[in-house]
């Protein structure tokens, strides 16, 4: 008698196995998800770290130093759980769900290294949680979208939609709207949010309550950091202002000028490079050249309109970094500084 692996066939509420067989290996199919996740994860981390005027390389550093702390919470979260499955039945912990247990706890530890990261190199630790939250939040759309297909579960197919809505929205707004530090605490919210909306267990309160927790202790320790207003001279500001305005639209002028210099982009180009390879040399390094200058002029763009938003909110001047005013010189000689010169190195 041929035996038939008991999971070769989808049940009949999931869309997809729950185990995926390579020849004689078998491993979950949420491992598949997990890893697709992560790499978006970290694609998502460089590229807003980028954007965002960071060290692209250095900040890489902090995605592995915090991928290991994040798999090594993990895994000892793993190992205390059995232990007190095993000998201790009635504790507390086990009447909350595992996956939303383990993933709290990789996520805190996921957080940790930017604390140390920020000090070290001065970065603002608002605008790193706020990259995290971002790559956080894609990342969380890869799970609710795997669970759904394994279980096929309303509950996170509504995870998946909201989550991939409150991604894109955010990202309209990020870096000129919303202050730093906002979107670390709407991450948190909205977490708290969907825990109490679809996990409706009463264990699932202590999760929820500590997020808004960590949220509403986010938005008070920024605001009490950068409770001072710069008095800056009226004049002054609308001098910054109109400065900064002009060179917003000379920066988005040179950017639609970059993209159309793409020679990627030219009309009547076909899919592959010129069959002749001196052509096909050229264009490349013109394409490399493109690329490089559109990506100083979007940091650029980013930085004036960052500066903007300070002068709206009343916050222009004050470093982003320490909370201190920016000397005035500084804002002169560059108008679209959001940090002193100490901490300039974050910018």
């Amino acid at each position: 008698m041929i035996h038939v692996p008991e999971n070769i066939f989808l049940k009949p509420n999931m869309l997809l196995s729950e185990n995926i067989n390579f020849g004689l290996v078998r491993f979950p199919t949420m491992y598949l998800v997990l890893a697709m996740g992560f790499v978006f994860w970290v694609f998502v981390m460089w590229y807003e770290a980028r954007k965002d005027g960071f060290d692209d390389e250095r900040f890489l550093d902090l995605v592995v130093v915090s991928t290991v702390v994040a798999v090594l919470f993990y895994y000892l979260f793993g190992r205390l759980y059995t232990y007190v499955s095993l000998y201790r039945p009635n504790n507390p912990l086990l009447s909350v769900n595992y996956e939303v247990t383990v993933s709290f706890v990789t996520l805190l530890g996921a957080f940790l290294p930017p604390f140390y990261f920020s000090g070290k190199r001065r970065w603002s630790l608002f605008r790193v949680f706020d990259i995290y939250s971002l790559a956080f939040g894609f990342f969380l759309v890869f799970i609710s979208l795997g669970r759904y297909l394994i279980t096929n579960s309303s509950n996170h197919l509504w995870v998946t939609v909201l989550t991939l809505a409150f991604y894109l929205g955010v990202l309209r707004f990020r870096g000129y709207r919303f202050v730093s530090g906002l979107i670390f605490s709407l991450f948190a919210f909205y977490l708290g949010i969907i825990v109490l909306v679809f996990f409706k267990s009463p264990g699932y309160l202590l999760f929820s309550g500590a997020l808004f927790i960590i949220g509403l202790s986010n938005l008070y320790y920024r605001s009490k950091k950068y409770m001072n207003t710069r008095n800056l001279p009226k004049e002054f500001v609308e001098l910054i202002k109109r400065q900064l305005v002009k060179k917003e639209k000379e920066l988005q002028k040179e950017q639609a000028n970059l993209i159309k210099e793409d020679p990627y982009l030219e009309k009547g180009r076909t899919d592959s490079n010129s069959e002749y390879m001196d052509e096909a040399i050229l264009e490349d390094t013109r394409k490399s050249v493109t690329d490089a200058q559109l990506s100083i002029v979007q940091t650029a763009l980013i930085e004036v309109k960052r500066a903007l938003a300070a002068i709206k909110i009343g916050k222009y001047g004050i470093c982003e970094v320490c909370g201190e005013p920016i000397d005035k010189a500084r804002l002169k000689a560059y108008p679209q500084a959001t940090t002193c010169l100490e901490h300039a190195d974050g910018e």
